[in-house]
């Protein structure tokens, strides 16, 4: 991975912070394509992605916790799945091919965008 700037990645930490705590998610569609045309392999960029969304996520779950927009007790059921699913995911992200990784990323994006746009 190339060496990107401290401001061109504080850039990119501040946009994925903006759109995860306003959405609940949406960080990694920032994160990954700015790191990637900062010279990181899709590989990198997502796993770096998903390193940095841990932490944003952290910080916006406890707000919206707090808030009462995400009563606990929904969380704590769908927390154990979902840290399954993050484990299944990593394990897939480390044995896909860094194209194959793109284009279903790619899909992913077309379609959540879709879904938002069309509703």
């Amino acid at each position: 991975m190339k060496n990107i700037s401290k401001t061109y990645a504080a850039a990119a930490g501040l946009a994925g912070g903006i759109l995860n705590g306003i959405f609940g998610a949406g960080g990694g569609s920032v994160t990954v394509p700015l790191l990637e045309l900062g010279g990181s392999d899709a590989r990198t960029s997502h796993a770096v992605s998903v390193a940095i969304i841990f932490f944003v996520s952290t910080v916006t779950a406890f707000g919206c916790i707090f808030t009462g927009h995400a009563p606990f007790e929904t969380v704590k059921t769908l927390l154990p799945s979902g840290l399954a699913g993050a484990a299944a995911g990593a394990l897939i992200l480390r044995r896909t091919d860094n194209d194959i990784l793109r284009r279903i990323f790619g899909a992913v994006l077309i379609y959540s965008g879709g879904r938002m746009f069309f509703g």
